[in-house]
């Protein structure tokens, strides 16, 4: 029996090379984000104009149907391209992070009031997005989510008539415009 020849450093770095390539390939596939941003930066857009024209107990009731039907819409995206592609990521901790985010943005406001209680939903998002960030390894998504918490701190400072409106708007805007920038090419 013969043993193979000892393989040169040459032939290792083809292959950790072509290991790199893969993994490269793989992250590329798998990130995906864009389309959670453009969901619900429509969303928040939609609400901005609730929050404008039914201030009150419309906005929470809009955000009870429109924020589980948005992350059943994500999950279902997630599913067919996991199915499309082959490749996925455990759901899990985005499941649990998305949960995370609708207790808090629907607690938060019962611990506040005045112009807070408009506002300070968005850091429960804004936390959920951090934790995103970490798990899609994107700084996209930290830039969302800086931005995300900065929006209602500039907007109680600069004291904007309409502050849920207002920061509803900025945010929406943020995540629509990240999301479409986001988006691979076709």
């Amino acid at each position: 029996m013969t043993n193979a020849p000892a393989s040169s450093p040459q032939d290792a770095a083809d292959v950790l090379r072509h290991v790199a390539s893969v993994r490269r390939q793989t992250q590329t596939l798998l990130q995906g984000f864009w389309f959670p941003l453009i969901l619900f930066g429509t969303i928040t857009l939609a609400s901005a104009v609730v929050e404008w024209f039914w201030p009150g107990p419309a906005i929470g009731a809009f955000w009870l149907v429109a924020g589980p039907a948005g992350a059943v819409v994500v999950g279902r995206h997630y599913r067919d391209r996991e199915q499309r592609i082959g490749l996925g990521r455990a759901p899990g901790p985005y499941i649990a992070t998305s949960v995370g985010i609708l207790v808090g943005a629907f607690t938060l406001p019962l611990l506040t009031h005045g112009d807070v209680q408009d506002v300070v939903s968005v850091f429960a998002v804004a936390a959920g997005y951090f934790v995103f960030a970490w798990l899609e390894r994107s700084a996209t998504v930290l830039g969302v989510a800086l931005f995300l918490a900065a929006v209602p701190v500039v907007v109680l400072a600069t004291g904007a008539a309409h502050p849920g409106a207002v920061t509803a708007a900025a945010t929406g805007a943020a995540l629509l415009v990240s999301g479409l920038l986001s988006r691979p090419a076709a």
